[in-house]
């Protein structure tokens, strides 16, 4: 306590009283305040300005959905165009591609690995037209899929335009093979024509030299004879009589006979028909191939000049009255014959 408070009194300072009073420092709760105001500020300005731009964004993304909405509308007007378009273009493909597959039908060729290849090219053919009629579902992608289909149809089409340049090639080539082929078939039967004609013409001439050569009997006495006991003959006509028959004749000459031995077979025909023979085994062949029985037979060394010949016949039993015939064959061939009588 002051003095003057130790006296009793109180002491004013009026001098105290009469000056402004010193202003006090700042106190770190006042300092703290204005922080925060200076924070909210901040926040309320980063607020608003991002409202603003909130808003901003808000209206173009209102304008991008809008953008896309008639953009979407824009598409499927585009997707329903396009896909008329596909639809015509496919149309258009689709007559193509059985255009084709007509075209490798009438290919007609001989050679099994081309046809193979062929029916390889119409495989596929038909499977790009199956591809067509199942893209049909897809408006988005379906002119799209029809071009991609008609670049592979035109790589079909110049394949076949191979397979065709390549069957013209082969059928010129056939063509001239056959037309070839025909002059040779023509050549060919000119030549057997002409060899027909000198086959007929040697036939001819060798039936000619063939009937030429054959002999030919002529000058017949034909008889019956009685053999005596002497051995000796006598001509007889009666038929309880004849022991033998016997006819003898001429063999003319022939220049174009082959020379040599000759076997010459009389045949004695009965008035009945029968051929008189003493055996059934005595048998030749004529020239048809004939089996013939013959009476009696006589071999002669025949030098293609004329040669008398005698032939007998011994009867095995007792001779029918009535008219013989004495027919006589030489190499198969009839070369004469004589009649006569036994009474």
């Amino acid at each position: 306590m002051s003095e003057e408070e130790e006296g009793g009194g109180t002491f004013i300072d009026a001098s105290a009283a009469k000056s402004t009073p010193a202003p006090k420092p700042p106190t770190k709760e006042k300092k703290r305040d204005g922080l925060y105001i200076i924070i909210i500020l901040m926040l309320l300005v980063a607020g608003g300005f991002l409202g603003w731009k909130l808003s901003e964004k808000n209206e173009l993304i209102n304008d991008c959905s809008n953008e896309k909405e008639e953009m979407r509308i824009e598409m499927e007007a585009l997707n329903e165009m396009m896909y008329d378009t596909g639809l015509e273009m496919g149309e258009d493909l689709k007559e193509n591609l059985a255009n084709m597959l007509t075209m490798y039908d009438k290919m007609e060729i001989d050679n099994a690995d081309m046809n193979d290849s062929i029916n390889a090219q119409k495989s596929k053919i038909q499977q790009l037209m199956t591809e067509l009629e199942d893209a049909k579902g897809d408006k988005a992608y379906y002119a799209s899929k029809v071009r991609k289909l008609q670049d592979e149809t035109d790589v079909l089409r110049s394949i076949m335009k191979d397979y065709i340049r390549t069957i013209d090639s082969l059928n010129y080539a056939n063509g001239v093979l056959t037309e070839s082929l025909a002059e040779t078939m023509n050549n060919l039967e000119n030549t057997q024509n002409t060899l027909n004609n000198v086959t007929e013409e040697r036939d001819n001439l060798s039936d000619k030299v063939s009937k030429g050569s054959k002999l030919v009997a002529f000058g017949f006495a034909t008889t019956g004879i009685k053999e005596k006991s002497s051995g000796s003959y006598k001509e007889t006509d009666r038929a309880g009589r004849a022991t033998h028959v016997r006819s003898c004749f001429t063999v003319g000459d022939n220049a174009i006979a082959t020379p040599g031995n000759k076997t010459i077979y009389m045949r004695i025909i009965a008035p009945t028909g029968t051929v008189l023979n003493s055996s059934q085994s005595n048998a030749f062949k004529n020239e048809a191939g004939q089996s013939l029985l013959y009476s009696d037979k006589k071999t002669i060394n025949y030098q293609n000049q004329a040669t008398d010949v005698c032939v007998f016949y011994e009867l095995t039993e007792e001779a029918a009255k009535g008219n013989y015939k004495c027919q006589l064959y030489c190499e198969g061939a009839l070369i004469g014959s004589d009649d006569f009588v036994l009474k």
